[in-house]
Parts: C-alpha cells; sequence; structure tokens
C-alpha cells in the first residue's frame, strides 16, 4: 500500500500541468488526470489513517470489518473532498466553505 501511495504521489508531482493554455481554455486532459491522481491519493490516505485508527480504538472487532468500515469511510472522505476542491477549482464555492459542508455531512452520517 506505501509503494502503491507513493508510485501515485510522484506521479501526481510529475504530471501536473498548468489547466489553461495560451487562450485562457482549460486543457481538459491535465485537468482529469490531477483530479484522478488526487483522488487515489487521498483515498488511500484516508483508507491507511481510517485503519490505523480503527485498529488503536477498535481492537476487539475482527480484521475483516476493520477493513470493510475503514474502506468505506475512506471513500466517503475521498469523495467528498474531492467534490469540495472540484467546486473550489470551477470558482463555485470557497474550499473551506466546501470542507465545512463536507464535516457536517460526514457527522449527519455518524448520528443518523
Amino acid at each position: 500500500m506505501i509503494k502503491f501511495l507513493t508510485t501515485t504521489i510522484g506521479v501526481l508531482i510529475g504530471t501536473v500541468g498548468l489547466p489553461l493554455d495560451i487562450n485562457g481554455n482549460y486543457i481538459v486532459t491535465n485537468i482529469v488526470v490531477l483530479f484522478f491522481l488526487l483522488f487515489i491519493t487521498v483515498l488511500c490516505l484516508s483508507i491507511l489513517i481510517t485503519f490505523a485508527i480503527r485498529l488503536i480504538f477498535f481492537k476487539h472487532v475482527d480484521m475483516q470489518v476493520n477493513i470493510k468500515i475503514a474502506v468505506r469511510y475512506g471513500l466517503f472522505i475521498s469523495i467528498g473532498i474531492l467534490v469540495a476542491y472540484l467546486l473550489h477549482f470551477f470558482h463555485i464555492l470557497n474550499f473551506i466553505w466546501g470542507f465545512a459542508i463536507l464535516i457536517v455531512v460526514i457527522l449527519s452520517l455518524f448520528v443518523i
């Protein structure tokens, strides 16, 4: 998992180009590659972090259950961060407001 994460970060750093061309139009290929690699990187990090937290606090739970729950929470978190970043990138919503809305939605998932 760590090898995959470092490879993804290396590719992310190496392939990110400018999202605008000379005429001021968006280069869709660079934007799609950037968002795909950001999604994979955030997904891997969030799964690792939630799995580590679950290992610390829920030692009595079966390992397979911890893995499934960590993947589910990591997927929710990474999709939420990706949507907030997309809204920020296209100047629809500020990233801070998008992140605050994401936190409220995640907390409401825990409560409901």
